[in-house]
């Protein structure tokens, strides 16, 4: 019961930040208050602004930058190109198009951000991967949708490329449904684990070559797990 208060306290915290960026009251590229000012804003522990500010970070509202805090994102998604000038709307896109360009833009992440994430990040990231396990334990497929996204895109964030994060961001939402679709069988989640934990033996490691053989492996069976999923309908 603790457990579902947590996250109900949490999707609230993200909510009224969002609500903050979109009407105004934080304008794009401005630096947020700290966590220890929006505790106190918003009446909550610390732990639940952290999880806040990952997950708007995952929807593209934030940006996480070491060593100064986080900042609104200079570009909202709401002001990214949609309809028919989406980069992604095009005739014929399969879910292995989406990946093959999902590979190459990660692979190059991961080797950036190995080399370049400070051990606060790499803590983080592993937070993320903890929070995870504990969601898998419990089969807690949104919980696990949201987590697993996270871990990607915290994980990109951290090569302080904004070109890199933005384009991310996008890829990660035309996503949303192939992941989703995947999620429904039970051992697809079961997947990441080893996966997530291999990216981050790399991190601890510093060692990038081995983080990208280790993201095309993982990503390459993402494919395989959308593609069995599609294949059963």
């Amino acid at each position: 019961m603790e457990e579902i208060k947590r996250i109900s306290i949490t999707d609230s915290a993200v909510k009224t930040i969002k609500h903050a960026i979109l009407t105004g009251e934080y304008l794009p590229s401005q630096k947020l208050p700290t966590e220890a000012m929006l505790c106190d804003l918003l009446k909550v522990s610390r732990t639940t602004i952290r999880e806040a500010l990952r997950i708007l970070q995952a929807l593209g509202y934030v940006t996480m930058r070491p060593g100064k805090g986080a900042f609104v994102s200079d570009v909202l998604p709401s002001q990214q190109p949609s309809g028919s000038g989406s980069w992604y709307e095009v005739d014929g896109i399969s879910y292995r198009d989406l990946m093959e360009v999902r590979i190459a833009v990660e692979t190059l992440a991961v080797q950036l951000a190995v080399n370049r994430a400070t051990p606060d990040q790499i803590a983080s990231l592993q937070d993320v991967h903890d929070e995870y396990l504990k969601a898998a334990a419990d089969y807690d497929s949104v919980k696990l949708i949201i987590l697993d996204e996270m871990f990607h895109t915290t994980l990109v964030s951290f090569t302080n490329n904004q070109l890199l994060n933005n384009l991310n961001v996008q890829i990660q939402d035309c996503f949303k449904p192939y992941r989703t679709k995947s999620f429904t069988n039970k051992e697809t989640y079961k997947n990441a684990i080893p996966a997530h934990a291999n990216i981050l033996d790399c991190f601890y490691k510093r060692d990038s070559a081995r983080a990208v053989s280790e993201m095309r492996r993982h990503l390459e069976t993402s494919l395989e797990d959308v593609a069995a999923a599609y294949s059963q309908n």
